[in-house]
C-alpha cells in the first residue's frame, strides 16, 4: 500500500492539470464569445440626399434600408422616407453629435422612422437604437449613454390592443335595414408626455444629469450608470430602462424641484462632447454620500466639472450655469 500512494498522487495531479487546462480553454472561449457578441446587421446604405427644410434639414432615402436586430426581427424603412433626426433630442446634438454624423447615422435613420410611425413600442424602438449603434461599431459605454438619453428624453408611447364593435348596416328589399355588430381587435398608440426641455430649469438638470451618466459609464466601461441616494445603478440595459422610466416620472411630478437630491449626482450643465468628458479621477466612481459631503478633491480643469448633489438653494440658480452656445454641423449633399 505504501508504494501505491505516490502513483495515485501522480494520477490525481495529471487529472487536476487536465481540468485546469480545460478551465483555461473554457475561459478563453467565454471571452471570445463575449468579444464576438452579435448586435444585428444593416442592409447596404442608407442612400439618399439631404433636403433643406424648416426647422431642420431632412434626409430622404433613395432606396430601401433595413436592420435585422439580434433577435431576428427586421426593421425596414422604405424608399422615399424622410427623417430629420428629431428622435434624438436636439438639446443633446452638441454633446453626442448630430444624428446624421459618423457611426450614429444608420441607427438614427431606423430610429427616426419608427419613432414617427410608432408601429412598434417605444421600448423596442429605443433598444433597437442601442443595438444599431453597437452593430455599427459605437463603443458600449457611449451607446449606453445615448440609449439612456433617448429613453429618458426622447418620444415615449405604448401600443394598446382592445376589442371594438363595428356596426355595419345595409338596406333590405322592404325598406328596412339589417345591421350587424362586428367585434374586432384594433391596436392604438398611446403617447406619453415628454420632458419639457424648453424649461430652463429642466434643461439644466437634464444636461447635467446626462453628463454625469456619461462620466459614470465611461469610467466603468459601461458597468455603472447612475449614483442615487438609494445606491449605485448598474449599466445593464434593464437598469437603463428602469432608470429612464423613473427619471421621466420624476420630471413629470416635479418632485426634484422640492428635493433636488433625488436627481442623484449630476455634473455641470455644459455642452461637452462625449469623447471629451473626463472619467472620474483615478478611475474610481465615488459614492453618492461622498459627493454630497464634498468628500472628493475638487479637481481643477476636470472636463465636466466635479460631482454635484444639488441643495434646494443651489437648484434655484442652477439654470444660470447652463451653456447655451450655438452648435455647428456640416451635412453632405447626399449619401451613396
Amino acid at each position: 500500500m505504501g508504494s501505491a500512494w505516490p502513483a495515485e498522487i501522480r494520477k490525481i495531479a495529471k487529472i487536476s492539470k487536465r481540468l485546469l487546462g480545460a478551465t483555461v480553454i473554457l475561459g478563453f472561449g467565454v471571452a471570445e464569445a463575449q468579444a464576438a457578441e452579435f448586435f444585428g446587421t444593416f442592409s447596404s446604405g442608407p442612400a439618399g440626399q439631404f433636403i433643406d427644410a424648416d426647422p431642420r434639414p431632412l434626409f430622404e432615402l433613395s432606396s430601401d434600408f433595413s436592420f435585422d436586430d439580434p433577435n431576428g426581427l427586421k426593421w425596414p424603412v422604405p424608399t422615399g422616407t424622410r427623417v430629420d433626426g428629431a428622435s434624438i433630442p436636439q438639446t443633446f446634438w452638441s454633446i453626442i453629435g448630430g444624428p446624421f454624423e459618423g457611426a450614429y447615422l444608420k441607427a438614427s435613420v431606423i430610429h427616426d422612422y419608427f419613432c414617427e410611425t410608432k408601429s412598434r413600442t417605444a421600448h423596442d424602438t429605443h433598444r433597437n437604437f442601442y443595438y444599431g449603434m453597437r452593430a455599427n461599431g459605437v463603443p458600449g459605454w457611449k451607446a449606453k449613454a445615448m440609449y439612456w438619453a433617448v429613453a429618458t428624453y426622447g418620444p415615449d408611447w405604448t401600443l394598446e390592443t382592445k376589442v371594438v364593435n363595428e356596426l355595419q348596416c345595409k338596406p333590405t328589399p322592404f325598406g328596412g335595414r339589417t345591421c350587424s355588430s362586428l367585434p374586432k381587435m384594433v391596436t392604438t398608440t398611446v403617447e406619453k408626455q415628454a420632458i419639457n426641455l424648453e424649461d430652463p430649469k429642466a434643461l439644466a438638470v437634464a444636461v447635467g444629469k446626462f453628463n454625469a451618466i456619461a462620466r459614470n459609464l465611461k469610467t466603468s466601461d459601461g458597468e455603472t450608470l447612475d449614483l442615487l441616494p438609494t445606491g449605485v445603478v448598474s449599466g445593464s440595459l434593464e437598469s437603463i430602462e428602469t432608470n429612464a422610466t423613473n427619471a421621466r416620472e420624476m420630471f413629470a411630478t416635479s418632485d426634484y424641484r422640492l428635493d433636488p437630491k433625488l436627481l442623484g449626482v449630476i455634473l455641470e450643465p455644459k455642452q461637452i462632447k462625449l469623447d471629451s468628458i473626463d472619467a472620474w479621477p483615478d478611475g474610481q466612481i465615488p459614492s453618492f454620500t461622498d459627493v454630497q459631503a464634498q468628500g472628493l478633491p475638487q479637481t481643477g480643469g476636470l472636463v465636466g466639472g466635479n460631482g454635484i448633489v444639488l441643495s434646494p438653494a443651489e437648484f434655484e440658480n442652477f439654470e444660470q450655469r447652463l451653456d447655451l452656445s450655438p452648435t455647428d454641423f456640416t451635412l453632405p449633399s447626399k449619401l451613396e
